[in-house]
């Protein structure tokens, strides 16, 4: 699906429907399918990648096409080493290209009987399942924190529990953060010591759970309110003190002049025009929000300096080399020099002009560029179906800002 998208009339106050929090979502899936009683969850993401895993763990095919979602892959597989029987976990050609050695070493480490049907560290898998008692266990966990994730939200079922030792966490702590406070939530105790967590034998507790709007889908609202002059957009079900690590977008924004006012369950945000000479922000925990800030800062002409992206080329797509390709087309400037990706916008650019953004099968390049349709005469974005992954809704959202969207001919 090929979009145009062209401003009409812009609104300048509006409230936005978000998606709620896949990350929570399949968080909640996995304790639901591994506690012994069942429990209702609430808003649950209606994304592309927890239907696929909800699909998955209901599914009595022991064949699992897990298409591209690389947390249902992550989560599913520890759970399948479990079960009884000889599984098949395999995706999309992209998901076959995306690293999952480390997790698989872990549970082999444990016990599991895990074969790579083709190339070596890589899906598909196949899955021979039965019991792991559990024990001592570590997990490399510098490409991704979903490694340990996944260990973590299976060891209370175990016999012996796992003590988890947990190498190389370079990026995205606040996910397993989020894992922890979860299964607290869901009633296990945990014990942290240094960079190894203890977590003995024990049961999840049946508890109603309401899930949060998703704060990655918030920044690009966000940042469409930062060049709409005295807008005011309404974000619904979000707030400041979450567990998401994404909630920082907030703080991030107002580096560029945002505005940030509490109402009740929801949020509204607005903007000065004030803007810095120059952007320094670690993405450590937060790799969600690089392609929104990096269109951000092209946008609005700031210099900037990122740290800590370089896992981004294990996403849906290279998403640095995605970026610096479509950025281009901006005559901005993204690229490596030491421990920093620099980037340097066209202070001279015109953005009176229309532009075609390829999307890559990465649904945060089409969202991430979509607010630049503010200052455009028009934008195309190709394939743009592929935000079904995370915000099905987005692009019924986007026109309540005032946009002609348009389906061109393939």
């Amino acid at each position: 699906m090929k979009l145009s998208i062209r401003k009409s009339e812009l609104c300048k106050e509006t409230t936005i429907k978000l998606p709620t929090s896949k990350s929570i979502s399949n968080r909640a899936l996995m304790i639901q399918a591994l506690c012994e009683s069942d429990f209702l969850i609430k808003n649950l993401s209606t994304s592309n990648d927890t239907s696929v895993l909800n699909h998955a763990l209901n599914s009595t095919s022991h064949e699992i096409d897990i298409e591209d979602a690389g947390t249902a892959a992550r989560f599913i597989l520890p759970y399948l080493c479990t079960k009884k029987g000889v599984w098949t976990l395999r995706g999309t050609a992209r998901m076959h290209e995306r690293p999952i050695a480390p997790l698989v070493d872990a549970l082999r480490s444990l016990g599991a009987n895990i074969s790579y049907l083709e190339k070596e560290n890589y899906l598909p898998l196949q899955i021979v399942g039965g019991d792991m008692q559990g024990g001592k266990v570590s997990i490399d966990a510098s490409m991704s924190s979903q490694f340990a994730s996944a260990l973590l939200l299976l060891a209370p079922t175990l016999a012996l529990g796992l003590s988890i030792q947990i190498e190389a966490l370079k990026h995205s702590k606040p996910y397993l953060d989020m894992t922890m406070e979860l299964m607290r939530y869901f009633g296990i105790s945990i014990q942290e010591e240094g960079d190894i967590i203890h977590i003995a034998a024990q049961k999840y507790k049946a508890v109603q759970l309401s899930i949060e709007s998703d704060w990655s889908a918030a920044s690009y609202f966000f940042f469409a309110a930062s060049l709409i002059p005295g807008s005011r957009i309404q974000l619904n079900n979000l707030s400041v003190y979450s567990w998401q690590g994404d909630s920082t977008c907030s703080f991030l924004s107002s580096l560029l002049g945002g505005e940030t006012h509490l109402l009740g369950d929801n949020i509204a945000v607005r903007y000065e025009t004030t803007t810095p000479n120059l952007l320094e922000i670690d993405f450590k925990d937060i790799p969600d929000l690089v392609m929104t800030f990096a269109v951000w800062c092209c946008a609005k002409k700031v210099n900037a300096r990122f740290s800590n992206i370089d896992n981004l080329k294990h996403k849906e797509s290279d998403r640095l080399t995605s970026l610096q390709t479509e950025l281009k087309k901006l005559n901005c400037d993204f690229y490596k020099s030491g421990e920093y990706w620099i980037l340097q916008p066209d202070q001279a650019f015109n953005f009176n002009t229309t532009i075609t953004i390829q999307t890559y099968n990465d649904h945060r390049m089409a969202m991430a560029f979509a607010p630049l349709s503010v200052l455009l005469d028009g934008i195309i974005i190709e394939d743009a179906q592929v935000v079904s992954k995370s915000f099905p809704t987005f692009w019924d959202e986007w026109k309540k800002l005032g946009f002609d969207i348009i389906e061109l001919p393939a």
